[in-house]
């Protein structure tokens, strides 16, 4: 049932969920594979993991060899992966409760990571914060495992150890589950088991991290240096809120009344799983404090909390009598749970997420006329646009200007970048001078023939803004792509941060035809 809500989700959720996933995981990949150094002529490391993203061009390598050019078409192999890879979530979170719980309750959290309603649809986006998960609850299925079977102790703590590097090599924030376990050992005297987690640790980063520095960068791990540096500088300059916030946040991605019964059962948890106990809860204390919260930062924790949670509860219920007695209500709240969460699961597979960003894009893939492009915002402020959907070696003028962050140093020394079939994606806001825009065209020898304006209102206006760098051409709508269902409820539910719109596809042709 898993897989068959992820093969949904990887065929009909097209698109991207954040910037992160696009821009820092496909963009890169693909560039890797056009033999642009993406990153690699950066004075420092990105803020971002370069083996996931190789992974990723590794795939889009094979995709690329099945016959599968097309940008949409190799997305789409890539989430085909990302799904039978997630289902390894669902087999060690079943696992690892099975060891400290029931069987019944391990069969329960299955199927609540199954079918939890932004489960499958995070499954297959390209997120550090999802594919971390499966190495990390491995590692402690590991370390449960050791503490079960002591001829095999040692080995079980390298394996995690090791474990636990592959999941930090994604998401460095996880070292918070793997301290908290650390603390717990030594408190048991679990010495040599510490000491064997540690050696597999720094044996796995020190592959995947400390030589990938030492060669591109100034000294190894120096990624894991700029990365908490960076963000403890910049801790107020992302989203902040409330200590609070994860606490509400919690209680709603687990879908109340069930979410109740779940976070009752995690605080009765401690005496069954200190292990996995106290990992969630520094982990979500840290996060908790830190300014910059983003909702996608905890999507790690959900697995343990659901396993604790489940099991937490089971051996509360048997304790009270309150419960013994309202057997039905009980039943009540989990059909709803089971109800709620399927509809919404199955909603969000199907669904086109930043269609108005990606879609007009692609739809350009397949002009080959195309010599490079206008994104107007019609107002002062544009999102990245994804010129990965171009289907072609092509760059967002912006990104051009930054150079060593897109490795397009090479394109300009050698001028590859005036060949004609390199296109360029210029932007023009409300607030930017069309003299600016003109400037810009000029410097690389580049005349758009496309312009993609970003909603309806005043476009008179806006083409008279336009027509001004293109006096002897007119422009000829060709296509007009709506937003998806899903961001235009997202608009209507948080219209300062979703501002999806509707895209009108231009072509710019002679006066005379």
């Amino acid at each position: 049932m898993a897989l068959a809500i992820r093969l949904l989700a990887a065929f009909f959720s097209k698109g991207y969920g954040f910037h992160d996933d696009h821009f820092d995981v496909i963009r890169v990949a693909q560039n890797w594979l056009y033999g642009l150094p993406h990153w690699l002529e950066s004075p420092l490391p990105p803020k971002h993991s370069m083996p996931y993203a190789a992974v990723n061009a590794g795939f889009m390598w094979v995709a690329q060899a099945l016959g599968l050019h097309d940008p949409i078409h190799k997305t789409t192999f890539l989430r085909i992966i990302h799904a039978f890879y997630s289902l390894l979530t669902i087999y060690y979170a079943y696992r690892i409760t099975e060891q400290i719980s029931t069987v019944k309750s391990a069969i329960k959290v299955g199927w609540v990571l199954c079918v939890l309603w932004f489960m499958p649809f995070m499954s297959v986006r390209f997120m550090a914060e999802m594919v971390c998960i499966p190495p990390i609850l491995a590692g402690f299925y590991f370390i449960l495992k050791s503490g079960a079977d002591t001829r095999n102790s040692l080995k079980n703590a390298l394996i995690a150890g090791v474990l636990f590097g592959i999941s930090f090599t994604f998401r460095m924030h996880v070292v918070l589950f793997a301290g908290a376990l650390g603390i717990v050992l030594l408190f048991e005297k679990r010495w040599k088991e510490s000491l064997f987690i540690i050696l597999g640790f720094v044996f796995c980063i020190t592959l995947t991290i400390g030589l990938p520095d030492y060669w591109y960068f100034e000294y190894p791990f120096q990624y894991i240096v700029y990365y908490f540096t960076y963000n403890g500088a910049n801790a107020y300059n992302y989203i902040t809120s409330s200590p609070f916030k994860f606490l509400l946040t919690t209680f709603g991605f687990l879908v109340p009344p069930v979410s109740l019964m779940l976070m009752m059962g995690y605080i009765k948890s401690r005496k069954i799983a200190p292990h996995l106990f106290w990992a969630v809860l520094l982990f979500f204390i840290v996060h908790s404090t830190f300014p910059n919260k983003q909702e996608r930062f905890i999507l790690p924790m959900f697995p343990f909390l659901i396993i604790m949670g489940v099991a937490g509860w089971s051996y509360f219920r048997e304790s009270s009598s309150f419960w013994q007695r309202k057997q039905r209500l009980e039943r009540g709240c989990w059909n709803f749970f089971w109800w709620a969460n399927v509809i919404a699961a199955l909603a969000l597979a199907l669904t086109y997420s930043k269609k108005d960003r990606v879609a007009p894009i692609h739809y350009l893939s397949g002009k080959p006329e195309l010599t490079s492009l206008i994104v107007e915002s019609g107002t002062n402020k544009l999102k990245q646009v994804p010129v990965y959907y171009l289907g072609r070696m092509a760059a967002d003028y912006n990104d051009f200007e930054k150079g060593d962050v897109l490795g397009m140093n090479d394109f300009k020394v050698n001028k590859r970048h005036l060949k004609d079939s390199f296109p360029f994606v210029f932007t023009l806001r409300a607030d930017q001078e069309v003299s600016e825009l003109r400037d810009q065209m000029q410097s690389v020898n580049k005349v758009p023939n496309y312009v993609i304006f970003k909603g309806r209102e005043n476009l008179e206006g806006r083409m008279a803004k336009v027509n001004e760098l293109f006096p002897s051409q007119k422009l000829i709508l060709e296509r007009e792509i709506e937003p998806s269902l899903f961001d235009k409820l997202l608009r209507v539910l948080n219209p300062r941060r979703h501002r999806d719109k509707v895209a009108l596809i231009y072509r710019l042709i002679d006066e005379k035809h």
